[in-house]
């Protein structure tokens, strides 16, 4: 029962990790240059409110960032703990073929959200 409770803790670390570092990489300077165009149409936005709203947003896109490496960070610290609490209780076997499943878990979830 530990063992799958701790597995299942492990693999969702794991994929949040994975899911924040793919919201990250899957924003590029297109998409805020598109939503201030649209922004800019739906409102009817004049240059002024333009320029001020590009440079909130973009302040904005900034402490997002930061909180999210921040927190890619704890959740790096967390996984090491936690491979390190394992790989003092598991056999080297027993470790091998949890991360192969970890592994397999990941590249699923990747292939998923493609």
């Amino acid at each position: 029962m530990l063992r799958k409770t701790i597995l299942a803790m492990l693999i969702l670390v794991l994929f949040f990790t994975v899911s924040a570092t793919q919201a990250q990489k899957n924003s590029s300077p297109a998409d805020g240059r598109d939503a201030i165009n649209r922004m800019t149409k739906e409102l009817g936005l004049s240059e002024t409110q333009r320029s001020k709203v590009e440079t909130i947003l973009n302040t904005e896109k900034k402490k997002v960032e930061a909180v999210f490496n921040e927190e890619r960070k704890k959740l790096q610290s967390i996984q090491e703990e936690t491979r390190s609490g394992l790989k003092a209780v598991l056999t080297p076997e027993q470790m091998e073929k949890l991360e192969n499943k970890m592994r397999q878990e990941s590249s699923k979830n990747a292939n998923q959200k493609k």
